[in-house]
C-alpha cells in the first residue's frame, strides 16, 4: 500500500475502534522500510465512542495479547524504531492490579527479570499451596501475577519510562497467572497463530479477527471475570473524562479491550453517556474498597516454575533482548533463534559427551519438532513439544541441555539477588498439565543392578567395614586435586557398565570368528559336517543340497580388551596416565590414559575425565602400574601402544582385543607374534554409538564417600 493510498486513510477494526494513520509520520515513510508492526510506528488505534463523547480525547490503545512471540517482535519494532508514537504520552494506564501501583518503578526496573506479584501469606509460605478450587475461586481469594522476562505490558514500559510519564495500575483479571491459562479451562478452545501473521503488516487483519471472539469460560467464573473486566473498564473511562485534554495510552488485553467497547455501546447519546460517568469523577487510588485490597509483594519464582508458566522459551527472550535489526518477518526470526538455540545445545552434548548430533538426527529432530506443531495447527512448537522431540528423536541427554536453552530466562542483577524466591507449580493452579520426564543419568544409575558373571578362580575379601558418607562441604574448596590425595577412587557404576562393555564386546568377537571358520559348499561325495537346510532352502533354485564344513572349530582366547578412542599425535593432550587395580565391585584391572581431571571440576569432591584410550584386563592378572614397566616404556611408540603391551603382558590369553579407528601399527603386531601372541582387531565404528559414548568419559572422586551423594552431579550423557 503506498503512502498516496493510506493518508487520511482509517482502517475499521469494529464498531468502536479504528486505526488512524499519522500524516505527519507518513511524509517519512519509505515503502522499503516495512517491517513487522510497522503501521504502529506511524499510526494509533482509538475509539470513534470515546471521541464522540468526550471533547478534545486524546486516547490511544495498545492491545496485547497473551505474551507470544510475533507480539513480542512487534513490541521490539515499536520500541526501536525513532517515530514511535507512544513517547508523547502523558499517561498511560495498564491493567496490571491496583494493589501493584506502589511497586510499579520497581516492576518496570527488573526488567527482564521474571518476576511475581504476590501477597505475604504466599512469600511466608514460599509456595503456593494445592487446593481443589478452580482456578478463578483461587485468584479470587489470594491473587497471584506471573510477569515473564519480557512481559508484553513491561517490555513496552520500560522503554516509555524514561519520558517520565504518569503510569497507573486499573486492575483487571487477565493479568492473574497470565490470560492465556485462562483459556485452558476449556479444553476446547485452542490459541493458534494465524496465517495471516506470516508477513509483515497483518496485524490489524489479525486484530479485527479477534475482536469478533467472544469469551467463552464456565458459568462459575463468568459473574467473577466480567464483574472484574467491568469494573475496570468504568475507572479508565472516568479517568479519561478526567484527563480529557491529555495524551493518554491504555495497554490492557484484548478482553478487557473488547470490554471497554460493549460497555461504550450501551449509551445511546452524548447526554446518557455524561448522566453516568459525570456524577462523580474521582482519583483511581480511591476506586476500590480499602477493605478489599490485598497486599501484594514483589517476589521471583523458581526457575522451574517460571519455566512452567512462559509462552515462550529462553533463548527467544534472550534473542529478542539483544536483537539490534528490526523484524521483518517474525517467523524467520524463530527460525534463525531455534536454529541457533539447537546448535548451541549440540555444541555443549557434544563437548560432554564427545559424541556428534549427525545430520540425520538434526534432520529428524525438526521434522519431528514440527509436525508436533501441525498436529495442533499452529506454526510454532511449544516449550513441552520442543523437549519431547529431543528427547524421542535423539535422547533424554540432548533433551536436559535444550531445556537449559528454555528455562534459562536473561535476569536483572539489580534485582536476581534481592528479590524472595518463591515455588508456584503450574499443577496447583491447573490439573491438566502436560508433564515430561527427563533422566539426568540415563543409562547408569548409581541403584541399578548389573547382573555379570565373577570369577570363580579370584577369591575376593568381603568387605570388612561400611564406607561412610561424608558431607559435601568438606570438598567444597576442591583442594584435593592439587593435592598428593591417596583416596581418589572410581564411580562403580561406570565401572561396572565398562566390564559389561568389555564382556559383551569379546563375546561378540568369538561369535564373529567362529562364523567366519563354517563354510558352505553343494554336496558332492560326503556330508562333511551335516546338512545345512537353511542354506539349502536359500538355494533351493540351483536344485542343490548344501552341507556346512566346520573348518578350524575353537574358542578365541581373548584376554585384554583394549579401546583406543585418541590418534597417536595426540598423546600430550591426554596427558593423565593411570592404573587402576580392581575394588571389591570390579572383576577387571583398568588401564587408561586421559585428560587431567583437575581440568574439570564439577562438583565438591568430583572430577570428570575423558579417555583417549583404556585397557580392560581381565583377573587374575599379575601386574603392578604398567607406565613404569622398562619393558613397555622401551618398545612402545605411543599411549595406545602401552596400553596394548600391558594387557599382553599382563595375562596369559594368546590373543588382545583391539578396538580403535585406527588399526595397529606392524612395529607392535611383529613384538607379539614374537611373543606367541596375537591382535584381534575390530574398527570402533562397528560398535554401537551409545555404548562408545558412554565410555568416553568417566569421573573421580576424592574418596568412596563422595559416592553417596556423586549422583546429584554426575550426569553420563
Amino acid at each position: 500500500m503506498t503512502n498516496q493510498k493510506l493518508k487520511d486513510k482509517k482502517i475499521q477494526l469494529s464498531e468502536n475502534y479504528f486505526f488512524e494513520f499519522d500524516k505527519n509520520q507518513l511524509k517519512k515513510f519509505k515503502n522499503e522500510d516495512s517491517f513487522l508492526g510497522w503501521e504502529f510506528t506511524i499510526g494509533k488505534i482509538r475509539s470513534q465512542f470515546l471521541e464522540k463523547y468526550i471533547a478534545n480525547c486524546k486516547v490511544s490503545f495498545l492491545p496485547l495479547n497473551n505474551n507470544n512471540l510475533q507480539e513480542n517482535c512487534i513490541l521490539k519494532n515499536i520500541i526501536q524504531s525513532p517515530t514511535n508514537p507512544y513517547l508523547k504520552c502523558n499517561h498511560i494506564l495498564v491493567d496490571w492490579p491496583e494493589e501493584a501501583a506502589e511497586l510499579l518503578p520497581q516492576l518496570i526496573k527488573s526488567f527482564p527479570n521474571t518476576v511475581t506479584l504476590a501477597s505475604n501469606k504466599i512469600i511466608e509460605q514460599n509456595t503456593y499451596q494445592e487446593s481443589d478450587d478452580n482456578l478463578i475461586a483461587q485468584m479470587q481469594n489470594n491473587p497471584v501475577v506471573f510477569i515473564e522476562s519480557i512481559d508484553s505490558r513491561r517490555f513496552i514500559l520500560h522503554k516509555l519510562i524514561s519520558n517520565s510519564p504518569l503510569i497507573h495500575c486499573v486492575g483487571g483479571v487477565e493479568s492473574y497467572l497470565q490470560w492465556q491459562i485462562l483459556n485452558k479451562l476449556n479444553p476446547n478452545q485452542a490459541f493458534n497463530l494465524s496465517p495471516e501473521l506470516q508477513t509483515s503488516g497483518a496485524s490489524l487483519t489479525w486484530l479485527q479477527l479477534k475482536l469478533r471472539e467472544s469469551l467463552n469460560i464456565g458459568e462459575n467464573s463468568q459473574n467473577y471475570i466480567h464483574e472484574c473486566l467491568e469494573k475496570t473498564a468504568h475507572k479508565i473511562i472516568k479517568y479519561i473524562i478526567n484527563h480529557a485534554d491529555e495524551e493518554i495510552l491504555i495497554i490492557c488485553g484484548i478482553e478487557l479491550f473488547k470490554k471497554i467497547e460493549s460497555t461504550l455501546k450501551l449509551f445511546k447519546n452524548k447526554s446518557e453517556f455524561n448522566n453516568i460517568f459525570s456524577r462523580k469523577i474521582v482519583n483511581l487510588k480511591d476506586l476500590k474498597n480499602k477493605n478489599q485490597i490485598k497486599n501484594l509483594y514483589l517476589c521471583q519464582p523458581t526457575p522451574e516454575s517460571a519455566a512452567d508458566y512462559a509462552v515462550i522459551p529462553a533463548f527467544f527472550a534472550h534473542d529478542i533482548i539483544t536483537q539490534n535489526e528490526k523484524i521483518t518477518s517474525w517467523l524467520e526470526f524463530a527460525r534463525h533463534s531455534f536454529s541457533q538455540a539447537f546448535i548451541r545445545t549440540a555444541d555443549r552434548y557434544a563437548e560432554w559427551t564427545k559424541f556428534k548430533i549427525n545430520a540425520s538426527q538434526e534432520r529428524d529432530y525438526f521434522r519431528f519438532v514440527y509436525r508436533l506443531a501441525q498436529d495442533r495447527n499452529t506454526l510454532f512448537p511449544t516449550t513441552f513439544e520442543l523437549l519431547l522431540s529431543a528427547s524421542s528423536v535423539i535422547d533424554s541427554n540432548f533433551a536436559f541441555e535444550f531445556l537449559k536453552e528454555c528455562k534459562n530466562f536473561p535476569t536483572n542483577s539489580n534485582f536476581s539477588s534481592t528479590l524472595p524466591v518463591v515455588h508456584f507449580p503450574l499443577n496447583h493452579f491447573i490439573k491438566n498439565t502436560a508433564k515430561i520426564s527427563i533422566q539426568k543419568f540415563e543409562t547408569l544409575q548409581s541403584k541399578k543392578s548389573f547382573h555379570k558373571t565373577k570369577l570363580k578362580s579370584v577369591d575376593k575379601a568381603k568387605k570388612a567395614f561400611k564406607v561412610q558418607p561424608v558431607n559435601e562441604e568438606k570438598y567444597a574448596d576442591n583442594s584435593w586435586v592439587n593435592e598428593d590425595h591417596p583416596y581418589s577412587c572410581s564411580f562403580p557404576s561406570e565401572d561396572i557398565f565398562m566390564e559389561r562393555l568389555a564382556a559383551n564386546v569379546k563375546k561378540n568377537m568369538k561369535e564373529k570368528l567362529r562364523s567366519q571358520e563354517i563354510v558352505f559348499r553343494e554336496l558332492q561325495a560326503d556330508f562333511c559336517d551335516g546338512l545345512d537346510l537353511r542354506e539349502t532352502i536359500r538355494n533351493w533354485h540351483k536344485e542343490k543340497i548344501i552341507i556346512k564344513d566346520l573348518q578350524h572349530v575353537g574358542k578365541a582366547d581373548i584376554g585384554a580388551v583394549v579401546f583406543s578412542f585418541a590418534e597417536a599425535n595426540k598423546d600430550n593432550y591426554y596427558s593423565w596416565k593411570s592404573f587402576w587395580l580392581a575394588e571389591q565391585h570390579d572383576d577387571s584391572n583398568l588401564m587408561f590414559y586421559a585428560t587431567p581431571f583437575k581440568d574439570k571440576l564439577i562438583g565438591p569432591g568430583i572430577a570428570k575425565s575423558e579417555f583417549g584410550g583404556f585397557a580392560v584386563i581381565p583377573l587374575p592378572s599379575g601386574m603392578e602400574n604398567p607406565w613404569g614397566n622398562p619393558f613397555i616404556s622401551h618398545y612402545a611408540q605411543n599411549s595406545t601402544e602401552c596400553l596394548i603391551l600391558a594387557g599382553a603382558l599382563s595375562t596369559a590369553h594368546k590373543n588382545i582385543l583391539f578396538i580403535s579407528n585406527h588399526p595397529p601399527s606392524q612395529h607392535i603386531l611383529k613384538i607379539l607374534k614374537q611373543s606367541g601372541k596375537s591382535i584381534i582387531y575390530a574398527k570402533l565404528d562397528e560398535f554401537p554409538p551409545e555404548d562408545i559414548r558412554l565410555v568416553r568419559t568417566f569421573h573421580i572422586l576424592a574418596e568412596a564417600g563422595v559416592r553417596e551423594y556423586a549422583q546429584k552431579y554426575i550426569r553420563k550423557d
